[in-house]
């Protein structure tokens, strides 16, 4: 018997019921896939649209940064030597400073700055009188006394600072202090000063500088709008004698207001002098300029009250009155002197605030009965940047007698080398009537020089080259 094989067969109703289920399993698995996909979708459109935000913002941070002006960087807390810049005409004069002078030592903190500088000027002096006689010598000074001095300040902020100067000048040529000491000079210590120069401190605000102290006289410090030496060596006004400095000097500097400024002083003496009445002697300067564009017209000028019971109780004054114009390539100075000071009575201290001759203006000394008028006129080339040449000429005329009278010349050149050396060459002549004994006079007095016959009423001329190094 064969046995036949029979396939299984689904009921008709039953197969198409069981399709139907799995199709639906089907689709609801494809919706579930859907909806995730979709959520996907959604969640990447959130980040897509995140970084576009982001990426704008970017974008307008670097268009706000590119249109603002790039901050300054952040100070240093201390700067040691910055950026030479041209120093304070009251310092080393602006003449010779064509170019900026690195200082030796600067430093620069916040709020406040100290600095070192300095100079050496030495030079060759060859000078020969009517007489005959002849003099060469190796001299210190001819523009710039040697001299090391000490700067600073400190910022107390709203426009208020601490300012201080010490200063002593010395003799390049041999190394000895500028001010020696003199033990025969009556109110003179024995050791002379450590800072002969300068020794002051104060106080600048809005409202003008206060300093106290020894300080230069505004006639001292001025020297470079009065002629193209800046009042040194070849020129007429420094022969006659210019006073220098005072101790004990109280000074108000006012800001320049529509280009003007006003500076008075009012010396009391220093620490050096006897407390005697033939020491109570006071100092009065005053100071008016006005400058504008290449422009400045000026009066300078002080007054020495005599001891008490003088023989001689006359002032001893030095006016001054002196103009110059810039004209692009040079300028041209013009200046008047009115004065008694013909017997050194107000020349640079040796010891207290009127002068290194004691003498003169308590009154013992008749010179001061005597008063000067000196009128010299001078010009400057700048050939280059770099190079500067000049002349001058002038006259001391003595105002009683005609014999006392002088007439001096002088022509320069000054080459600044490099930013810190100066050289320069004069030819320079003072030409005395009979009983005139005016020489030749640098930044600092000649060690070596004229006197008696081979001075008084003679002509003397000199010539002069060398070097200034400043620090």
């Amino acid at each position: 018997m064969i046995r036949r094989k029979t396939l299984f067969r689904m009921n008709p109703v039953a197969a198409t019921l069981v399709s139907a289920g799995l199709l639906v399993a089907t689709s609801a698995a494809r919706a579930d896939q859907l909806a995730d996909l979709q959520a996907a979708l959604q969640k990447l459109q959130a980040q897509v649209a995140e970084l576009q935000a982001q990426r704008a913002a970017d974008q307008q941070k670097a268009a706000a940064a590119a249109a603002a002006p790039a901050p300054a960087p952040a100070a240093p807390a201390i700067v040691v030597n910055p950026a030479p810049a041209i120093p304070a005409v009251t310092d080393v004069g602006n003449g010779a400073a064509l170019v900026p002078v690195p200082a030796l030592l600067q430093l620069k903190a916040a709020g406040g700055s100290f600095r070192i500088y300095g100079d050496v000027d030495q030079y060759l002096n060859h000078m020969s009188s009517s007489s005959g006689a002849k003099i060469n010598a190796l001299q210190d000074g001819a523009v710039l006394r040697s001299r090391l001095g000490f700067t600073g300040s400190k910022d107390f902020g709203s426009g208020y600072a601490g300012n201080f100067t010490l200063e002593t000048g010395f003799n390049a040529t041999n190394g000895t202090q500028a001010d020696q000491p003199n033990a025969n000079a009556t109110g003179l210590t024995t050791s002379g000063r450590l800072f002969d120069r300068q020794a002051w401190a104060g106080v600048s605000s809005p409202y003008g500088e206060f300093r106290v102290g020894r300080q230069n006289t505004d006639i001292q410090s001025q020297g470079n709008y009065i002629d193209y030496t800046e009042r040194n060596l070849g020129s007429v006004v420094n022969s006659f004698g210019v006073p220098s400095r005072y101790d004990g000097d109280f000074a108000y500097l006012s800001p320049r207001v529509a280009g003007v400024q006003v500076v008075g002083h009012i010396a009391v003496g220093g620490g050096g002098q006897q407390n005697t009445s033939t020491f109570n002697q006071r100092v009065a300067q005053l100071r008016v300029d006005y400058a504008s564009g290449p422009v400045r017209i000026a009066y300078s000028g002080l007054m020495a009250k005599a001891a008490q019971g003088s023989a001689h109780g006359q002032q001893v004054f030095y006016h001054s009155a002196y103009a110059n114009y810039d004209w692009g390539q040079g300028t041209i100075y013009a200046v008047y002197v009115h004065s008694n000071n013909g017997g050194g009575a107000l020349n640079n201290t040796g010891g207290n605030e009127v002068g290194n001759i004691p003498t003169v203006l308590p009154g013992t000394n008749a010179t001061v009965t005597t008063s000067y008028d000196i009128y010299q006129l001078s010009a400057d080339y700048r050939l280059t940047s770099t190079l500067r040449l000049g002349g001058l000429y002038g006259k001391i005329k003595d105002s009683q007698n005609s014999s006392g009278s002088a007439t001096g010349w002088s022509v320069g050149a000054y080459w600044q080398t490099f930013s810190n050396l100066t050289l320069y060459g004069l030819v320079d002549q003072m030409d005395n009537s009979s009983t005139a004994s005016f020489g030749l006079a640098g930044s600092a007095g000649l060690t070596k020089n004229f006197s008696g016959t081979n001075l008084t009423g003679r002509q003397i001329t000199g010539v002069q080259v060398g070097g200034l190094l400043r620090f």
